[in-house]
């Protein structure tokens, strides 16, 4: 945690009022998960005001509370800063604890792999540096900040920080905030696009990442649409990498028994030893994490002996065992790749099992959702034998699968889809679950 006081805050914040020298003891927007001695952020959402909890705050023990100017109502024994728009006071803060330190940031967004990437580059750069990550996936406006001033204390040599978005600008205001040394774009697909007319315009939003004049190396997938432009548009040295075009700078070669592994940057060809991940696209984001650790001079001894410690972050590719029926837990959220990756994924069952799909809605897709939905169950048809689909968005894959005559169901709550599988699931089948996170996919697990 960055530790300061009242009166540091104060200064930041160019308060006039004298506040007292007394040691924060963390930072909080959720009066749920505030902790005594915290620093509470009113902020004002679509939903929710965080001016209406300070009485809660109060009562759970918060230091003070940064308000907007708009606010005069009780201060309930707080020390109130009041300022013109919390949230900007958040990542002035943020800004300003991350610039007192001599940490390097890793800045890493993309459609998809963000979070497996960044918990890949964390491993392999702690072979050789002390090194903290972001937690889970806090990559907001809000997240990021509070992951610089909650999850870090200045002292680390680097740090390495997811960065998301659904709006253009977003990336933009975060690299300001955390000036990333090295920054990294994963993919780019049709995810969180309900504000976006085509792709391009989600990857150029991608391409922000890349837009801060102290940033001296990108890191970018080679498959992106509008790969060249995004490179030339900022001035940092950028490689590429990837596992289907053999013109990346690091391209993986699956021909053999094990990847070989191309850096032609240094003219090496590896053999990369035992990976315990599951999924091709797996090794996308194993790629790009390689790129950044070679960056940082780390060794390719060590790089090798860390992919065997690899894991991924909860609910992708786990596999679960549950009454003899074996489930793949992909359930933290989806996409169409992601989806389409998920379904290569699944393994053969054993005896007269079958594999069988359990898909929730892909959300946020806005005018690209029919069509996501539509190739989704088009390529399913070669990967499953059986779909069961959760939300009315994944009409057009019932749809297809219909017109395929192949057997299918189409769930608007998660009891009935869940009583369904109670009945017709059977020993050594192999179940694919997949979903946005707000279908809570996962919860079929607990509940079947």
């Amino acid at each position: 945690m960055r530790t300061m006081t009242l009166t540091q805050i104060s200064q930041i914040l160019n308060c006039q009022q004298i506040y007292p020298s007394i040691a924060i003891q963390g930072y909080c927007v959720d009066s749920r998960f505030l902790k005594e001695g915290e620093l509470f952020f009113a902020l004002k959402g679509e939903r929710v005001d965080g001016h209406l909890f300070l009485q809660e705050v109060q009562q759970k023990g918060a230091l003070a509370a940064v308000v907007s100017k708009e606010y005069h109502g009780n201060s309930y024994g707080l020390y109130l800063f009041q300022v013109d728009d919390p949230l900007q006071a958040l990542q002035e803060i943020a800004r300003i604890a991350l610039s007192r330190s001599t940490t390097r940031i890793v800045a890493i967004t993309g459609s998809l792999g963000k979070t497996t990437t960044k918990e890949f580059i964390n491993l392999l750069l702690s072979t050789q540096y002390r090194v903290v990550a972001s937690p889970g996936n806090h990559n907001s406006q809000v997240g990021v900040p509070l992951a610089i001033l909650n999850h870090s204390t200045g002292d680390e040599e680097i740090f390495v920080i997811e960065m998301g978005m659904t709006l253009p600008g977003h990336i933009a205001r975060l690299v300001q905030i955390a000036p990333p040394e090295v920054a990294v774009v994963t993919t780019v697909a049709l995810v969180h696009a309900c504000h976006f007319e085509t792709i391009e315009e989600i990857a150029w939003t991608k391409g922000e990442i890349f837009s801060h004049p102290s940033t001296q190396l990108g890191v970018i997938h080679h498959d992106i649409v509008n790969y060249s432009a995004i490179c030339h548009a900022s001035p940092s040295h950028k490689i590429s990498f990837s596992t289907t075009s053999s013109e990346a700078d690091y391209f993986l070669d699956f021909s053999q028994n094990q990847p070989l592994l191309h850096a032609k940057i240094e003219r090496l060809a590896i053999q990369l030893e035992q990976f315990p991940i599951p999924g091709k696209h797996n090794f996308h984001n194993l790629l790009a994490a390689i790129a950044v650790a070679r960056h940082f001079h780390v060794s390719w001894e060590a790089i090798n002996k860390g992919l065997s410690l690899m894991t991924l972050p909860e609910r992708r590719l786990q596999f679960i065992h549950h009454r003899n029926i074996l489930f793949l837990n992909d359930s933290y959220n989806a996409a169409e790749m992601s989806v389409k990756a998920a379904l290569e994924s699944l393994p053969q069952p054993k005896g007269k099992g079958r594999k069988i799909a359990v898909l929730g809605s892909m959300m946020e897709l806005g005018a690209f959702s029919h069509d996501c939905h539509q190739r989704v169950g088009e390529f399913s048809l070669e990967h499953v034998e059986h779909m069961y689909c959760l939300g009315e968005e994944c009409y057009p894959i019932y749809e297809v699968w219909k017109e395929a005559r192949r057997p299918v169901q189409l769930f608007q709550k998660r009891a009935d889809l869940v009583a369904s599988l109670k009945d017709e699931l059977r020993s050594s089948d192999v179940v694919l679950l997949k979903g946005s996170r707000s279908k809570e996919l996962w919860k079929v697990l607990e509940e079947f």
